[in-house]
């Protein structure tokens, strides 16, 4: 193979596609959800189980701020020209995060 043609595949290849905003704002939501989640699981541990209004409060946040990312990440994968990185990462995290929380919420319905 010939030198300029080994110094053409390696090059580097630069293109318009960006990453939106609006799918790092997702995954952001996506985190911030989970450290809720986090937050309320240990405070619901410390207080054997009675952590009260606010604990269900933060947790119905939680799935709100899950469900608006998911909607966040699901616009931003209909842009033009954007890399799939964030809107993939966050619309799995959010959906994820809002399926559980369903279950989750359906499940302490029922028992």
């Amino acid at each position: 193979m010939s030198r300029k043609k080994r110094q053409k595949d390696s090059s580097l290849h630069l293109t318009d596609k960006h990453h939106p905003p609006l799918a790092i704002g997702a995954t952001l939501l996506a985190l911030v959800s989970i450290g809720i989640f986090g937050a309320v699981c240990v405070s619901a541990g410390q207080s054997d189980g009675h952590a009260g209004l606010l604990a269900g409060v933060a947790g119905m946040v939680s799935l709100l701020i899950a469900a608006v990312g998911f909607v966040m990440a699901w616009l931003s994968l209909h842009q033009d020209d954007i890399r799939p990185l964030f809107p993939t990462i966050a619309s799995i995290c959010n959906g994820l995060l809002v399926i559980f929380y369903m279950m989750l919420y359906i499940w302490g319905a029922v028992v």
